[in-house]
């Protein structure tokens, strides 16, 4: 298999410098100043430019919103914990035991709802 693609690879190098040489002699001469990928290339390099602003923005935007949900879970686990602390009757984080079961019914209410 190696000697069929060795051999298509001899094949294509020596298609290629053929058209290189048949270009090079046809045709007008080669003038570097003239070198330039013209307005294709200059259109073609501002979508590239485009797409990766805004893939940037959408990637900020993505960072920004799974950041906020984070932050909201941790809030709610901690709103969690503090309300089961506070149901099995040992006191919530900053209170007394002064308080005890006859604060619960009196309509204050602890958990900021």
């Amino acid at each position: 298999m190696s000697v069929v693609m060795s051999a298509l690879h001899t094949v294509q190098v020596a298609a290629t410098h053929a058209a290189i040489a048949f270009a090079a002699t046809e045709g007008e001469e080669f003038n570097p100043d003239k070198v330039t990928p013209g307005p294709e290339g200059f259109i073609a390099t501002a979508v590239f430019a485009a797409a990766v602003i805004v893939l940037g923005f959408l990637l900020v935007k993505r960072i920004r919103r799974n950041s906020y949900r984070h932050e909201i879970r941790d809030e709610i686990a901690a709103e969690l914990a503090e309300a089961s602390t506070a149901a099995d009757g040992s006191p919530a984080a900053g209170g007394s035991d002064a308080q005890g079961p006859a604060a619960e019914g009196s309509g204050s209410r602890t958990d900021g709802a």
